[in-house]
């Protein structure tokens, strides 16, 4: 009875500080978000040699002031983004490192913090990209996206770990993905890495937080495919219609602005959490369906015109006009009969129009009744064709028409539907 008791009144206790402290707190905490100075502070950025580490390197360096170093395995790549910076007057040093390699690369810690200073902000950006569905894909290239992706990233905040934490400030930030969020056709050297970073970074936070170690603040960011050498290179596409295939510029922006309010999850762009966090509520034929909705998926270049939603079937079939002519004023009539029968243009409807103003003014519960039959009939019908739609795997454009109509017309529309199955299943067998 006292356990019972204790789970009661924790739970009691929980839900009020979430309404009263919790949620408030972290309300007040995003309203209030602003920007860091990091002139003058050092912002190390691994992979920054090119696409979005070269750009973020650019803005914090030139546009900020900050200190920045370029790590990356192309000694040259890294040389001539550091030269560039430095031209436009802003700070840059580069340093070529393999992030796999652990001791290489707490060696390359060591020696920017001798040269360049003590750490402010490490951005674990470094990344490999291998399109292919699972048989495709070598067990190098799986190794390499495993070495790289997840090593790399566990290697880099390691290198630099001890120092913020003996002075208990600084910033680490990883570079994860919706892909993070999301596995997918073609994906499968990669999503689980992405799935891996913001695990790392989840259980790093809850790490500090809970050895005391409050001056570090963990930032990962998702970012939507933006149009960098690594994705463009690989001959692969995003497809959605609705998520745009974003500039370097745009995304090393969002996620510049990420770091620097100290986010601690952070999509880019913004809208598309609704995107990640619904999935958690997502069963398996609405993940499917919202799947094909928002088409955010990549393909190989020579399919990227042709999206999932493409392949589904547009087959709409216009009922006979005939049956609009009597179905639709039959519908009109019988809903003034019953609403007010004063409407009913008599004297041009002949005897029909007398029935109706009589029904409608001595037995106006009939007319009621008609109505709640038809309104019950075409709903029932008009839901029956959603799922004849789903079954001829036809798109949400053509489904939504066949549900007006169905509404609208009842029978004379669900019978097409149901020949067009029937038709189908006789073909298949």
């Amino acid at each position: 009875m006292k356990d019972k008791w204790l789970k009661l009144t924790s739970t009691l206790g929980i839900l009020l500080h979430l309404l009263f402290v919790a949620i408030p707190l972290d309300l007040v905490r995003w309203l209030t978000l602003k920007r860091k100075d990091v002139r003058g502070k050092v912002v190390v950025i691994t992979g920054g040699a090119s696409g979005l580490g070269q750009r973020m390197a650019e803005i914090l360096a030139i546009d900020l002031g900050a200190n920045v170093v370029i790590v990356d395995i192309d000694k040259d790549k890294a040389e001539q983004a550091a030269k560039t910076i430095n031209e436009q007057h802003g700070h840059a040093f580069a340093r070529q490192c393999d992030i796999s390699d652990d001791l290489a690369m707490t060696a390359c810690g060591q020696q920017i913090e001798r040269s360049v200073g003590a750490v402010d902000v490490v951005i674990c950006n470094a990344a490999v990209l291998s399109f292919g569905h699972l048989m495709e894909l070598s067990t190098k290239q799986l190794k390499m996206a495993m070495d790289v992706n997840i090593m790399g990233t566990i290697n880099t905040i390691r290198a630099f770990l001890p120092s913020m934490e003996e002075r208990n400030v600084g910033q680490i930030v990883a570079i994860s993905s919706i892909a993070g969020f999301y596995g997918e056709t073609y994906g499968m050297a990669y999503c689980p890495t992405k799935f891996a970073v913001r695990g790392i970074m989840e259980c790093l936070q809850m790490e500090l937080r809970d050895r005391g170690v409050e001056g570090v603040a963990c930032t990962t960011v998702c970012p939507y495919f933006a149009r960098t050498p690594m994705i463009l290179n690989m001959g692969m596409r995003p497809t959605s219609r609705w998520v745009p295939f974003m500039s370097i510029n745009r995304c090393s922006r969002e996620i510049v602005d990420a770091v620097l309010k100290e986010k601690v999850i952070a999509f880019v762009p913004n809208y598309i959490t609704i995107i990640a966090h619904c999935k958690l509520f997502l069963s398996k034929h609405v993940q499917k369906a919202c799947r094909e909705y928002l088409n955010c998926r990549y393909v190989p270049v020579e399919k990227s015109g042709e999206s999932e939603a493409s392949k589904m079937a547009e087959f709409f079939r216009t009922a006979p006009f005939i049956w609009y002519l009597i179905i639709v004023p039959a519908l009109v009539f019988n809903f003034i009969t019953y609403y007010n029968p004063e409407w009913l243009p008599v004297k041009y409807m002949s005897v029909v129009g007398q029935f109706l103003y009589y029904v409608g003014t001595q037995h106006n519960w009939i007319a009621k009744l008609t109505n709640i039959f038809a309104l019950v009939a075409h709903i029932g019908e008009s839901v029956f064709a959603l799922h004849l739609c789903n079954k001829l795997q036809l798109s949400h454009s053509a489904t939504f028409k066949w549900f007006a109509q169905t509404f609208l017309l009842g029978f004379p529309s669900l019978s097409i539907l149901i020949n067009r199955v029937s038709k189908n299943e006789k073909q298949k067998n």
